[in-house]
């Protein structure tokens, strides 16, 4: 039987690709009642791997060492900082909601791992990555030019007009960019590390460029940071491989794309970078940082436990400083956020997290597969991306995002399989 046909028979490897194509359709399921729907369909697809004891059938010939390595490496120091807190902090009741989202990350994460092994499942999750991008910027460009042609992409509580940028079906801009964030550097990863027809070439050359310019549009700063500092970080990585032959076109593409920013210069959109000081209460730097110094005040005050995941927007209240117009409802950094939580012993499990992370990406970079190197190179490009982002706004905190950031980290963590 074609490998390829195997995916449609693997229920839980449908069920990611699901999620990764409707949760930014759903606001990025911000709402209690998309939060919901990925919970049971993350129950869902644990029962459905437990209960299947045959995963060679899918694939999936995951040896026990993996197992326990994956559980007690990655997974074990997650829940045990997010339950520390939960039962330590000092609210009176469980941050049940908070808690129950963290599972459900762990569970997407465990699913993605057990699932997504084979090269036919490999390019069909970027495939599945890149096409939901590409969808959502049209329904950006859409959007920007009137046309809306469902009830769910419409914010009439919310003026964007002044801004006119893409949103796409995120209510802010930046979550659109936050998910291009991780989306581009995906498709350059197999795009630079593969040889392919001229045609398919030329295809993935339009669609990599309509997403630059999709990200240049939602006038997000940070989204423009983090796709530039994860681009940088996949030119070095290629360019100190050996096994990389395409460096004078790397070259080439790094001097076209500064060309490409000198021009924007004398565009409108570079005027959204003078706007980084104004008083513009919903997106500039003299807010977020007095918001980030409420947060400092509730980790001082909750150094060890935090206030319990997800309760953020209980406690802040509490803290906030003069000087904003409305209150906050995330800490615009996602770093200090997750420690007024979680608590400071979220601090090491972070570190050592993301050195699992980066040391299974650079071993994999050695392998002789392409498409496996691609892979994980474009895996690591948009984690990086959305690890720059996340110090001035919080990405990991909605859910359409923070399920992307999961795969993509599923995909450099889970162990090869010999066949």
């Amino acid at each position: 039987m074609d490998k390829n046909r195997l995916i449609y028979k693997n229920p839980v490897f449908l069920m990611v690709c699901t999620l990764i194509v409707m949760t930014p359709l759903f606001r990025g399921s911000v709402h209690a009642w998309a939060q919901t729907l990925i919970q049971i369909a993350a129950v869902a697809g644990v029962i459905v791997l437990v209960i299947n004891k045959d995963r060679a059938e899918h694939g999936s010939s995951f040896a026990e060492s993996d197992h326990v390595f994956i559980l007690l490496s990655c997974m074990l120091p997650v829940l045990t900082v997010t339950m520390a807190s939960a039962v330590f902090s000092p609210g009176t009741n469980l941050p049940v909601d908070g808690v129950l989202m963290f599972l459900t990350y762990l569970a997407v994460f465990y699913m993605t791992v057990h699932t997504v092994n084979t090269r036919a499942e490999q390019r069909t999750l970027v495939s599945v990555i890149v096409c939901t991008a590409i969808f959502i910027s049209v329904i950006g460009v859409l959007k920007r030019f009137g046309i809306n042609f469902l009830w769910l992409w419409e914010y009439p509580d919310i003026n964007w007009a002044y801004y006119k940028s893409l949103t796409g079906p995120y209510v802010n801009r930046n979550h659109m960019a936050g998910f291009l964030d991780m989306a581009i550097p995906l498709l350059l990863g197999l795009f630079l590390t593969k040889e392919r027809t001229r045609e398919k070439n030329l295809g993935m050359v339009c669609m990599v460029l309509f997403l630059i310019v999709t990200q240049g549009l939602t006038l997000s700063r940070g989204g423009w940071t983090a796709t530039a500092c994860a681009l940088v970080f996949m030119m070095v990585v290629l360019l100190f491989q050996k096994s990389f032959k395409r460096k004078v076109f790397l070259i080439a593409m790094a001097a076209f794309i500064i060309v490409g920013l000198v021009l924007l210069v004398n565009t409108p959109v570079v005027k959204r970078i003078m706007t980084l000081t104004q008083q513009d209460t919903a997106d500039n730097l003299k807010n977020r940082v007095i918001v980030w110094e409420g947060t400092m005040k509730i980790i001082q005050d909750h150094l060890a436990w935090g206030t319990g995941p997800g309760t953020f927007s209980k406690v802040y209240p509490a803290y906030q400083k003069p000087g904003l117009s409305k209150m906050a409802v995330y800490a615009h950094n996602d770093y200090l956020q997750f420690v007024s939580d979680t608590g400071i012993f979220f601090i090491p499990v972070m570190f050592w997290l993301l050195y699992l992370f980066f040391k299974t990406g650079f071993k994999k970079l050695k392998s002789r597969s392409r498409q496996k190197r691609g892979l994980t190179l474009g895996a690591m490009g948009g984690v990086v991306a959305i690890l720059v982002h996340s110090f001035s706004d919080f990405n990991l905190h909605i859910p359409a995002n923070i399920i992307l950031f999961t795969v993509l980290s599923a995909i450099v963590m889970t162990p090869d399989r010999k066949r």
